[in-house]
Formats: C-alpha cells, structure tokens, sequence
C-alpha cells in the first residue's frame, strides 16, 4: 500500500471530507472508498436478517410458501385483482 503524504495528502482530504468523493484524473473518473471500515449505513443482508426478527419471519414464511408451492405469478395476481378475487 502506497504511503500519501505531503500536498497529494491535502488534496485527497479534500477529497474525502466532500459529500462526493469522486475525481477525475487524466481523463477517468475515480471515486474514493474507505477499505478498513464499513459506514454505519451499508450492512449485510444477514444483518438486517438477523436484527429484524419481522424481516427473518417473513422471509422464512416466503420460503415455506414456495416450498409448498403457495405462490401466485404476476400474471395470476393480475387477474385475480381484475376479477376482484383480492
């Protein structure tokens, strides 16, 4: 990993404390990203999973719906909401 230092550590900061942290350089476009951390807004699905026992219990349910075959095609909902079924 290449050491910044100086006045091309100035610019990147810059850089970074911008809402945008993207550049262009030469002609392409570059966008900086934290590696060593995530921000507290991007999680994992299995987090998400794991934190929402409504989500986990849903998804659950989704699948043994499928499992057993209790699922309608977009088609079928179409019609049955046409036919005033739902």
């Amino acid at each position: 990993m290449k050491k910044v230092d100086g006045q091309a550590a100035k610019v990147l900061e810059d850089i970074i404390q911008d809402k945008d942290q993207s550049f262009e350089f030469n002609g392409r476009q570059y966008k900086i990203v934290a590696i060593d951390n995530k921000g507290d807004l991007e999680t994992t699905v299995k987090e998400d999973v794991e934190k929402d026992p409504e989500l986990k219990q849903k998804l659950l349910q989704s699948k043994k719906d499928i499992e057993e075959g209790n699922y309608f095609t977009s088609e079928e909902m179409r019609d049955m909401i046409r036919s005033g079924q739902i």
